[in-house]
Formats: C-alpha cells, structure tokens, sequence
C-alpha cells in the first residue's frame, strides 16, 4: 500500500500544506515542526513521487538526446560523454537512435516532448525544423551537434568541416595526388556540404580541375562506402588516391579495396574524416582528421545545463561552439613522384 502526503501529514500531526512545503522548500518550516515529519517519513518509509513533484514543478532533470546511429563509433562516444557530463550535474538521459530517419526522428521528438524532458539534444536530419522550432517556442531547450539547420536559433556544437576536408585534401595534394575521388555523405545537410566546400577549395586553391565522376555522394553509412567507392575504383577515371568524409563511409571503402586485390597506399591512397582505435589499427594505419568527438557531447550538455539553469531568452543569445580538428598523417599516402 503505498504512502501519501495526507498519511505522513496525519502522523506528523500537521497539515499536507506544511509537509508538502517541506518537501518542496517552497515555503519554511520551523525545526520543531520539520522534525516532526522527518520522523513521520522514516516510520511510514514515505517516497516521495519524483516524477509527479517534477511534473508540477516542470522540472525533471532529464535531457533526452537524439543521434544519427547509434552503431557509429562517433555517436557512441557522443553518447558517453553526453551521459558523464549529465550525471555530474545530477541530471539523466534518454537516448534515442534516429537512424538518420526524420520520421523516426520526429517520433522521438514527440516522445521526449510528452516525457517532459527539459532540453533536447540532436543531430537533426534537417527535415524537421517547423517543429523544432515549435517545441523551442514551448519553453524546450535545443541544442544541436554535428549539423545545423539554417533559420532556427539554438545553441549549437559542431567542428570545423570545411577546414577540416581542407587539410585532408591539401595533405593528398601536397604528396603528388592529383586525381582526388571524395566519397561525401550528403550536400542536404551541413556536415556533408562543408565537408565537400574543403574538398574543393583545396583543388582550387593547387589549380585542379574539378571532376565530377570523381565526386560520389550518399549518405554517411558503411553501404555508401561500398557502393560508391566499387563506382570511383571501377570507373574510367579512376582515383589515385580518395578521401573519405566519415568513418563508416572509410569502413566500407577499405572492404572493396580488399576485394579488389588493391593496397594502401601503393595503389591507392587514402585520408579520411574521423577517427578511433580502428584507423590506427587498420594494415596500414589511416591518415585522418581527427575531431574532439567527445568534447562535442560534453561541451552540449554543458551548454544545456547552463541554458536549463540561466532560463535565458535562447532567441536573443545563441551560442555556436565551433571547435577545431587535427591532421594526423600516418601511413595511408605515400609521395607520388
């Protein structure tokens, strides 16, 4: 049989105004009286019904968070650290894998929406922004990871791309590459489109000549990485060298360099965007762009507690977080004479 506020107020002796007052430090209570219900709460083995207390007070201590996959290494690491910065900060998570899917994104949003959580942080697909921006209207705090959606204003953590594909491609470049494939994970959303603006400034910039059946675009998973570098490595024009733009994409393409009887980087030589223990362990290690994958989940839920505690007008002060990347050379590319 479970206890209730009226129940402790009984034993105590005083009123459920005065015990709920207690409770919620919304009002003092003398030391007398105070002791009193203490007492009365041990007796009763009272527990108060933290959800329904938060719900009245709007306050749940809950973020939920929304990523693309949650098989990807990136978002697993985001995952992490969005849960350590949380609990330091007495705060839980709802993690939900969107799967790249703005149907089941939207879902989730409406999910986390009716569980009360108090902020929200996603990588959106960039589909959904009307209603994200209603929810942002109804006092839900939003903060974006990884990609942005233009005309919404929330705090936002993303890294560097364009620099980023920048140094990757420059790095190619200046080791005597000169037809440079890109296998991107998409224009339709920000990640993709910086990620392809380095790529070409850096052919630009050393008088390349853009190609376009050297340039693929999909999405950025594992199957894209097949397909479409079998597409670049089968093709006429074949590639001396590839840059790929995330890690699964790198995953996909090293399986149909495998296939194919090809090596690293005798025949082919190979940056890419991301990295983690398997591109230093891959036969030969992989030259990549390393970005603070971790950083960027705990710099958002900082960001998150922050706006949570301040209750400021997001719509006058958005913050975005652009943190940097790192060329890490190793030995994926050779000097091409």
């Amino acid at each position: 049989m479970s206890v209730s506020i009226k129940d402790v107020a009984s034993r105590a002796g005083v009123s459920a105004t005065t015990v709920s007052a207690y409770l919620n430090k919304s009002a003092p209570v003398n030391k007398a009286t105070a002791k009193k219900i203490e007492e009365a709460i041990k007796e009763l083995r009272y527990k108060p019904n933290l959800i329904a207390r938060s719900l009245r007070k709007r306050k749940t201590n809950t973020v939920g968070l929304i990523v693309g996959d949650i098989l990807s290494h990136f978002y697993s690491v985001i995952a992490k650290s969005v849960e350590d910065t949380a609990r330091k900060y007495n705060f839980s998570t709802i993690l939900c894998n969107g799967d790249d899917d703005p149907q089941k994104e939207l879902e989730y949003i409406k999910v986390l929406e009716s569980s009360r959580v108090e902020g929200i942080i996603l990588t959106p697909t960039c589909k959904n922004g009307d209603y994200i921006r209603e929810i942002i209207e109804s006092g839900i705090k939003i903060v974006f990871i990884d990609r942005l959606i233009d005309g919404i204003k929330c705090n936002e953590v993303v890294v560097d791309n364009e620099n980023g594909s920048y140094k990757a491609v420059k790095h190619l470049i200046d080791q005597g590459y000169k037809r440079i494939g890109i296998i991107d994970g998409g224009v339709d959303i920000t990640t993709g489109k910086e990620r392809l603006n380095g790529y070409l400034r850096a052919l630009r910039e050393a008088n390349l000549e853009e190609n376009s059946d050297l340039i693929k675009i999909g999405d950025f998973k594992r199957e894209t990485g097949i397909n479409l570098s079998k597409e670049l490595l089968e093709g006429k024009n074949k590639p001396d060298a590839i840059f790929s733009t995330n890690l699964e994409i790198t995953k996909g393409i090293l399986t149909v360099i495998k296939q194919m009887g090809l090596k690293v980087p005798e025949d082919i030589g190979l940056v890419a965007f991301d990295d983690s223990d398997l591109t230093q362990l891959f036969n030969p290690p992989i030259t990549v762009i390393s970005q603070p994958v971790y950083e960027i989940g705990s710099t958002a839920m900082e960001m998150m507690i922050n706006e949570i505690k301040s209750d400021k007008d997001i719509e006058k002060t958005p913050i975005r977080k652009i943190l940097n990347t790192v060329l890490i050379i190793r030995d994926s590319t050779r000097k091409i004479k």
